[in-house]
């Protein structure tokens, strides 16, 4: 899987990004609308995202996925947020959409073979997170976010990316 260190995640495409030093910027400048309110859009998207800026983080996701029984949480993020998720992309062409997650890095796993993301709950069941929520074709376009870590000069992930669903 390639990796970018760029900010292209904030201005285009998804991501789900854990990592609080990458989120802060967003939850201090508005850009947070809880998932709540995202799924009241099922059929009225606003024509322009409702947060200053070109980035949207969404939370209330991980939630979700951790608290409903595994089967429903993947089909969840298929037939209920993969849509959405299209259709916002199809409207806000210039605005990143970020789903925020707390969990330590370490629940997400990536495997190689498939070039997918694996979110493990804290229940030990695990959530096909890329291919659940971008579907397989976007996965193999899925992109390793990064960054610098301040303290000791090394890369560390922070999210996953993909330019764009269909």
């Amino acid at each position: 899987m390639d990796s970018i260190s760029t900010t292209v995640w904030q201005r285009k495409g998804s991501c789900v990004v854990f990592d609080r030093y990458s989120l802060a910027e967003f939850i201090e400048g508005g850009a947070m609308v809880s998932l709540r309110e995202v799924l009241g859009w099922i059929n009225n998207i606003p024509t322009e995202p409702p947060v200053p800026g070109k980035t949207i983080l969404i939370t209330g996701l991980e939630i979700v996925i951790e608290t409903i029984p595994l089967n429903e949480a993947e089909e969840f993020l298929t037939r209920r947020i993969r849509p959405l998720l299209i259709e916002m992309q199809s409207r806000w062409t210039d605005c990143g959409v970020v789903f925020g997650f707390s969990s330590h890095e370490k629940a997400f796993e990536e495997v190689s073979l498939a070039e997918e993301v694996h979110f493990n709950r804290r229940d030990k069941n695990t959530v096909h997170l890329s291919e659940s929520l971008w579907d397989g074709s976007a996965t193999m376009n899925m992109k390793r976010i990064t960054r610098e870590d301040a303290e000791t000069g090394k890369d560390v992930i922070v999210g996953y990316y993909v330019a764009r669903i269909s």
